[in-house]
């Protein structure tokens, strides 16, 4: 074929390929262009998971090795115009990561936003890096040994002064199910005994079903949990790695609590806008494979533990953390004024 009539078969396809209708979505009504998607919601100013902040910085001090050793994170720099009293003695929260999560870049984000609002974190081992066969049943008393060592340097002198009436203890995922049992054993261990308890999407706990034979962490006789507790406990809707039912044995468990000092809360996804919102087994983290920093942070897990540890601690916003209120149960709005699907609060999963 003479160059001429390749050009002249171009020429044809390329007005036979104009004639074709093109399927385009929805346009606006007498536009050619496209809708924008809406966008989610911003992270709030202040309040519950909001951006207002007592500490400029993060301090973050590696102590130990795996699977007895631990992190503490500490605030810096108390921020202009804010209480001196604001710098100590803090409140200590323990965090207990998921499963082979031993770097804390994977929840940095939250971390960082529990820090410099005037806490300290302890985050705890508890395992080797990259357990072939894990030791299930070492787990739990690695982590009380870490918080023991952890308890001891924050108490030596030369770092922030906690403040041991005021501790909380939360978990993702394997890391629930310590949470919970930590709230537990606190008192037969000898440790301080928390005033809120978030397990978020727990799992991997021995007699779940979700891992074969004894595979496991033992959950503790949940019973034993103080009544005087806060708690939460949270899960995804479309978490399809561990599901609900270590969350719902938890619940059952903390029989002592009474229920207008306890919910269970579950996230939903909203795929309205652009990017959309998932409540997945990934949604508490904030860094590495899956994680993001969104609306289901900023006003579900930020928000629901930055409520829930002010209630336990201070009296203040017990409204946002627990009762099933508005306040509770709201998850922002989209750019277009649409409201995110909301939370869903239950005493009954």
């Amino acid at each position: 074929m003479r160059r001429s009539q390749r050009l002249v078969l171009l020429l044809c396809l390329a007005v036979l390929t104009s004639l074709v209708p093109v399927s385009r979505g929805h346009r606006v009504e007498g536009s050619n262009v496209l809708p924008t998607p809406p966008r989610p919601p911003e992270q709030p100013a202040g309040g519950p998971g909001g951006a207002a902040f007592a500490f400029e910085g993060v301090s973050a001090t590696r102590i130990g090795r795996p699977p007895e050793g631990f992190w503490l994170f500490e605030p810096t720099t108390l921020r202009l115009g804010e209480d001196p009293a604001a710098a100590g003695p803090l409140p200590v929260v323990i965090f207990f990561h998921g499963f082979t999560a031993l770097d804390p870049q994977v929840y940095r984000g939250w971390i960082d936003h529990i820090v410099q609002r005037g806490a300290i974190v302890v985050y705890p081992d508890y395992q080797e890096s990259l357990p072939l066969r894990p030791a299930w049943d070492t787990f739990l008393p690695n982590a009380l040994q870490a918080v023991r060592a952890a308890l001891a340097e924050l108490a030596s002198g030369g770092r922030t002064p906690p403040d041991l009436s005021r501790v909380a203890v939360v978990g993702h995922s394997l890391g629930g199910i310590l949470a919970a049992d930590f709230a537990a054993m606190a008192v037969a261990e000898g440790l301080p005994v928390p005033a809120a308890l978030m397990p978020v999407e727990p799992g991997g706990c021995d007699g779940c079903g979700q891992l074969p034979g004894d595979d496991g962490v033992p959950l503790a006789d949940l019973r034993t949990v103080a009544a005087t507790t806060r708690a939460l406990v949270v899960v995804g809707e479309d978490d399809d790695v561990v599901g609900e039912t270590a969350a719902k044995l938890i619940w059952a468990g903390l029989s002592a609590v009474p229920l207008d000092r306890r919910d269970y809360v579950t996230l939903r996804s909203d795929h309205r806008g652009l990017p959309p919102l998932r409540a997945t087994h990934l949604q508490p983290q904030t860094g590495g494979f899956g994680g993001v920093t969104d609306a289901l942070d900023w006003y579900g897990t930020w928000k629901l533990f930055d409520a829930l540890t002010s209630c336990a601690f201070a009296g203040e916003a017990c409204e946002v953390a627990l009762g099933d209120t508005a306040a509770q149960r709201f998850m922002g709005v989209w750019s277009d004024g649409e409201p995110v699907t909301e939370a869903r609060v239950t005493d009954e999963p």
